[in-house]
């Protein structure tokens, strides 16, 4: 390993014991102020995953066949998530909401939902699933349970994929294993399956270019540029439904560049693969929407400027989030973006140069601490709301054939103890093994470093909501099993086996 990936590497080690810290601090105080009404969720779900772990520890430990307890754990994990989608009839809310209303119109061969100033055409992001979810609206009777089913598919195949990552990165069965069996029971990658947002079709995807990419970094030459383009196209395809491809664009450009041993033309050419398979798609969608008339404008070209989503991220009262102060900008402009993006700079930088240094920056700590202190990443609020307080709930229920929305298992009540303590061990573990990589120095676990940043510091820039850091919460469940790296060292950064 060269020298400026070795000064990289204690830079990014050192950075993140602040950065991790922070967390763990914000995730105790959350779970110090939160309470259960009924505590038995919580202490059935401990008790089943003591269970689930002392059967994975004595099967590794006896050298049971890896194959029967990779079975046995995605059964269990299957069954978690269809009890849970069994328990409550979750209904689409805010975002959700106009997502699923739109699709049915466009299902019914409207398309003004994404013309001139209308809402997914001022956040065209959100395109695609529209029209993933109008598609499903033609071909299910009830296609509220079919979006929900079809999101424990896409959440047993991200724990294959996690199983997958952990072997590129890892190359050790047992932590292979490890992290197959927590991410099978981490709590929000169980919640979100009954929650109908696009982070669901966005993860897979992301997690397929993770693992491409890092086939490509251990594959053999002939094999890597293959991989790398693999890797760009399931980055464009997530694209579609979660613009989070430029941050694993520059991760994916940093890790080439300052770990990749290769000489620096292949540095070069393996960049411009995944950047290419990444941009080509994304341009040939956009244009062919616009072609078949469905969308006015290409995806990346929204309606309203960015300016509008920092503005509301750097309102102090509102902790960075949704404001109507805020929001009432684009009805004072009424679709004009030059002036509404000059009006938001213009407070931004009023915000920024007004406010006393100190309180600003106790504002942006509690900001970032916020965002990745909540053990369900808001899945518990999503999953329950719309059965409070939506308008047409009537709707949805006549669309399920039911009078009255099923909520057996109330999280947000009864299962906060549970939730919380599993993801302060999580980030407690992940925090631990910067101190054990610092001396492993398994380097591969830099790239998830590096993603970690950049979502945190585009999550720092923009308004603030939990879900927002949702696509990337599996990065902890990697993350945790570094706290139990040995001092090894192979040729390549990564550990002996």
């Amino acid at each position: 390993m060269n020298n400026k990936s070795y000064v990289f590497h204690r830079f990014l080690n050192l950075i993140l014991k602040i950065l991790f810290l922070l967390p763990v601090i914000g995730s105790i105080y959350y779970f110090h102020i939160k309470d259960d009404d009924n505590l038995l969720f919580s202490f059935i779900y401990f008790f089943i995953s003591i269970i689930l772990i002392g059967f994975t520890h004595y099967g590794l430990k006896k050298d049971y066949n890896t194959l029967l307890i990779v079975t046995i754990i995605l059964t269990v994990a299957f069954i978690i998530r269809f009890l849970w989608f069994y328990s409550i009839d979750s209904i689409p809310i805010s975002d959700f909401n106009r997502m699923f209303v739109c699709a049915e119109d466009f299902a019914n061969g409207y398309n003004y939902m994404f013309k001139g100033y209308s809402y997914f055409a001022r956040f065209p992001h959100m395109s695609m699933t529209v029209i993933y979810f109008s598609l499903i609206i033609k071909i299910f009777s009830n296609p509220l349970v079919a979006i929900r089913f079809i999101n424990i598919i896409f959440s047993m195949i991200n724990i294959i994929l996690l199983f997958f990552i952990s072997n590129e990165v890892f190359k050790e069965k047992k932590k292979n294993v490890w992290v197959l069996l927590l991410s099978s029971i981490y709590p929000p990658m169980i919640i979100y399956n009954n929650i109908y947002c696009s982070e669901n079709m966005a993860m897979p995807l992301l997690l397929l270019s993770i693992l491409m990419f890092f086939k490509a970094i251990n594959g053999c030459n002939k094999n890597k540029l293959l991989f790398f383009s693999l890797s760009g196209l399931s980055l464009s395809a997530m694209h579609l439904f979660r613009p989070l491809g430029y941050i694993m664009i520059i991760a994916y450009s940093m890790y080439i560049f300052i770990y990749f041993k290769e000489k620096l033309k292949l540095q070069i050419i393996s960049s411009l693969f995944v950047l290419l398979m990444f941009v080509i798609p994304y341009v040939i969608v956009s244009y062919t929407l616009m072609a078949l008339n469905i969308t006015e404008y290409p995806l990346w070209n929204a309606t309203e400027p960015i300016s509008m989503s920092v503005l509301k991220g750097t309102n102090i009262e509102a902790e960075g989030g949704w404001n109507e102060e805020d929001y009432s900008l684009i009805d004072k402009y009424d679709g004009d973006y030059e002036n509404l993006d000059k009006a938001a700079k213009e407070i931004i930088k009023q915000r920024l140069t007004t406010t006393p240094k100190i309180e600003l920056f106790k504002f942006y700590v509690y900001k970032y601490s916020k965002q990745w202190s909540v053990g369900d990443f808001g899945g518990a609020y999503w999953s329950k709301v719309g059965l409070d307080e939506a308008y047409n709930k009537e709707h949805y229920l006549d669309i399920m054939g039911k009078k009255e929305g099923r909520n057996i298992i109330k999280l947000s009540d009864d299962m906060q103890i549970y939730t919380q303590i599993f993801y302060i061990m999580i980030l407690t573990f992940s925090y631990i093994g910067l101190y054990k990589n610092k001396k492993a120095k398994n380097f591969k676990i830099d790239f998830f470093y590096i993603m970690f940043c950049g979502l945190a510091l585009q999550c720092l820039l923009t308004e603030a909501q939990d879900r927002y850091s949702y696509p990337f919460s599996w990065i902890f469940i990697i993350l945790a099993i570094t706290a139990f790296n040995n001092n090894t060292v192979n040729g390549n950064g990564g550990k002996n086996e």
